[in-house]
C-alpha cells in the first residue's frame, strides 16, 4: 500500500504527520511526503528515510498583499510537480496534515481521484482544509470542537498524533520550575515578555527558566535575560521537549494544536497566550479547549502585559503542589491512540479505494 503525505510547514503540521508516516511505515506501507522548500520539513525529512520532494511554496494567509500574490503564483508550478508526483508514485490515498504546504499534493489528489483523508489538528480549521473538505473521502479531527466546521461531511474525532515520549513522563515534580514554549519557530512576543515579567518577579520567588526561543532570536533572548539579571537557560529549539517537561509543572506557551496536547498527553499546568493574529483565531480555540480541562489559564496578547504575566506566575507557582496536581487534570483531552486511530481511517480508505478500483 503506498500513502502520500502532504503538508507542513510549522511543527504543528509537520510532527502528527510524521508520527502517523512512520507507525503506516512500520505497518509496512510505502510513504512519500510532499512538503514545502521553507517548512521544518525541510530540515527532517533528508535524514527520515521517507522519499520526498519539497515545493517552493509559502503561506498567502495573513501575508502582505505582494507576499500573498507571490505565493499564490507559486501555486501553478507546485501544482504542476505534486500532479507528477501523484501519477509516478500512484498512491492509494493521500494523506493532507495541513498548513500552506498541503494544498498542492491534496488539489493533485482531487485531481486524479485519489481518495484524501484530512488530519486537522486544530479547533478551528485552517483555510487550506476547509477548502479541501468537500473533496475528503474522511476527516480526522485533533479536537471535538472541530466537528462543527465540516456539518454533512465525513469527520471524526480522533485526537492529534503525538510523539509517544509524551505520554510516559512521570506526574509533575513539586518545584519552582517553569518552561517556555513559542512553538517550533519561536514566538517573539514570549521572547519579549516573560523575560520583563520574570525579572519583575522577587529574585528569592523565581522559578528555574527553560525557555524555547527559535533558533533566529536565541542570542538576542539569551542576552535579554542576561540584561535583566534573569538567571535562564535558553535555547532555539528542543528537539525532545518531553526531557525538559520531566522536570517542570509549568509552561508558558502559544497555543498551537500540537503544543496544546502536547501538554495534555504530559499532564502539565500552562499558562497560555494564544497568538492574537493565527487564522480564523485558532489558538484561541484550542487554548480554551485546554482551559476547559482545569489545567490552564488563558490570557490573551491585549491583557499579556509583562506586570500581569508577572502576577500570573507568582500565584501559579507559590504552591507547587497545587500545580502539580492542576496540571494532571490536562490529561483529561489526551487522546494516547491517536496514532492508531488515524492509521485505521487511512487504512480504510485505501482498502475501500482497492475495492472500487
Amino acid at each position: 500500500m503506498r500513502v502520500l503525505v502532504t503538508g507542513g510547514g510549522t511543527g504543528g503540521h509537520f510532527y502528527p504527520g510524521w508520527v502517523v508516516a512512520q507507525a503506516l511505515r512500520e505497518a509496512g506501507w510505502q510513504v512519500f511526503w510532499l512538503g514545502s522548500t521553507n517548512g521544518i520539513e525541510a530540515t527532517k525529512l533528508p535524514s527520515s528515510g521517507i522519499p520526498h520532494r519539497l515545493l517552493r511554496v509559502t503561506g498567502a494567509v495573513g501575508a502582505r498583499p505582494l507576499a500573498a500574490l507571490v505565493s499564490l503564483l507559486r501555486l501553478v508550478p507546485a501544482l504542476a510537480v505534486a500532479r507528477g508526483v501523484v501519477g509516478r508514485f500512484r498512491p492509494q490515498v493521500v494523506c493532507s496534515v495541513g498548513g500552506y504546504a498541503s494544498f498542492p499534493g491534496a488539489a493533485a489528489a482531487a485531481a486524479a481521484a485519489v481518495p484524501l483523508v484530512i488530519q486537522e489538528q486544530n479547533a478551528w480549521p485552517g483555510l487550506t482544509h476547509r477548502l479541501l473538505a468537500p473533496w475528503a473521502a474522511a476527516i480526522a479531527c485533533g479536537f471535538p470542537q472541530a466537528l462543527r466546521a465540516f456539518p454533512s461531511l465525513p469527520a471524526s474525532w480522533t485526537g492529534n498524533p503525538i510523539r509517544r515520549e509524551f505520554f510516559l513522563l512521570p506526574p509533575a515534580p513539586a518545584r519552582r520550575a517553569l518552561l517556555v514554549l513559542g512553538g517550533s519557530q519561536g514566538s517573539q512576543f514570549l521572547n519579549r515578555v516573560v523575560p520583563k515579567a520574570l525579572s519583575l518577579l522577587p529574585p528569592g520567588q523565581r522559578p528555574q527558566v527553560v525557555h524555547q526561543s527559535g533558533e533566529r532570536w536565541e542570542q538576542e533572548v539569551r542576552q535579554r535575560y542576561q540584561e535583566l539579571q534573569v538567571e535562564a537557560r535558553v535555547v532555539g529549539f528542543l528537539p525532545e521537549p518531553w526531557q525538559v517537561l520531566k522536570e517542570v509543572p509549568l509552561v508558558v506557551a502559544r497555543a498551537g494544536a500540537l503544543s496544546v496536547c502536547e501538554l495534555a498527553a504530559s499532564g502539565r499546568a500552562a499558562l497560555l497566550i494564544p497568538f492574537a493574529h493565527a487564522a480564523g483565531g485558532h489558538q484561541l480555540v484550542n487554548a480554551q479547549a485546554l482551559a476547559g480541562t482545569g489545567s490552564a489559564l488563558v490570557v490573551e496578547e491585549a491583557q499579556a502585559t509583562p506586570t500581569a504575566v508577572a502576577a500570573l506566575l507568582q500565584e501559579l507557582l507559590q504552591d507547587p503542589s497545587a500545580l502539580a496536581a492542576k496540571g494532571a487534570l490536562a490529561k483529561t483531552l489526551a487522546v494516547p491512540d491517536a496514532t492508531e486511530r488515524v492509521v485505521r481511517l487511512v487504512s480504510r480508505v485505501a482498502a475501500q479505494a482497492e475495492v472500487r478500483g
